[in-house]
């Protein structure tokens, strides 16, 4: 029988109740953070942000607005976060945090101070996604600061010119470690975590696995940020000990409790969204049938 158990909960309030004694810690935070509102909440998307989904807001195109204040919000949002981790982590126990590369530098200084220890910098590579830069040309024909016929010169002069923004490729991940007790030799065999598991394979900072398919898509209920199962499965592989516990407090559809109970490790689910945990928590109930009927039980 897997063990797993949910929360459709505020991770704040949830991460009160969690037993100190997590082995591994992954989570996609909210980085979207030009789709949130002051709450963080996907289900309350504000009118304006909404009105700045459209294909351009006063002439700056999609992927472009960013406000730096609502990166150093995430991160004061992330400290509070990290600091419930840190409690609960077991010394040397690893948090993979993934993040939006604008964003990177607040996530990863969230932690740091909350005492964790950058250990790297890693990498999703999933391939070459959807390009996002747009030439000036429509810009320009929109404008009222030409004339007709200083339009069409320009529209020449900037050919081949686009907005920065080059096609993506990758996401960013942490990789955090809770300081260890003693030595790394020492620490293992006290709490069984902090050293990274190259029995398999020799593992690099990029983990290389493509964009969920459709039928995962599907069985994820179609969640916008999903992460490969497969990916999920390499950093739990990796970052955390057999029958350890690995905990996910932003969880989503649960990729990260799939990729866990596969692997014969206990996970904790702490989701905030109703949508989202039914969608998980129906994950979780098809997995843990399959795999009773697999093994005969």
């Amino acid at each position: 029988m897997s063990e797993y158990k949910l929360y459709n909960d505020d991770c704040l309030k949830a991460l009160k109740e969690i037993d100190k004694q997590i082995d591994f810690v992954a989570i996609d935070p909210p980085y979207g953070i030009d789709q949130m509102n002051a709450g963080w909440d996907d289900e309350k998307i504000t009118n304006s942000i909404k009105k700045s989904n459209k294909s351009v807001i006063k002439n700056i195109p999609v992927g472009m607005k960013f406000n730096p204040k609502n990166a150093q919000d995430l991160e004061k949002f992330l400290n509070r976060v990290a600091k419930h981790l840190f409690e609960i982590m077991k010394p040397g126990a690893f948090c993979v945090v993934f993040s939006q590369p604008r964003a990177a530098h607040r996530v990863a200084l969230a932690f740091e101070n909350c005492d964790f220890e950058i250990r790297d910098q890693l990498i999703w590579h999933y391939g070459s996604g959807q390009g996002k830069a747009q030439g000036m040309q429509n810009f320009i024909r929109k404008s009222k600061s030409f004339e007709d016929h200083e339009k069409e010169d320009l529209i020449r002069a900037v050919s081949g010119f686009k907005t920065p923004q080059l096609t993506p490729c990758f996401e960013t991940m942490w990789l955090m470690q809770k300081p260890r007790e003693g030595t790394f030799l020492n620490n293992y065999l006290k709490y069984n975590v902090g050293l990274v598991d190259f029995r398999e394979k020799s593992y690099k900072v990029s983990f290389n696995h493509p964009k969920p398919r459709k039928n995962e898509r599907k069985e994820a209920g179609g969640h916008p940020t999903l992460k490969p199962t497969s990916l999920m499965e390499d950093l739990v592989k990796v970052f955390s000990p057999q029958n350890g516990t690995v905990l996910d407090c932003f969880a989503g559809s649960g990729s990260t409790g799939v990729a866990a109970v596969k692997l014969n490790r206990k996970f904790i689910g702490i989701e905030k969204s109703k949508k989202w945990f039914e969608v998980m928590r129906n994950r979780m109930s098809s997995l843990e049938e399959a795999l009773t009927e697999q093994n005969g039980e």
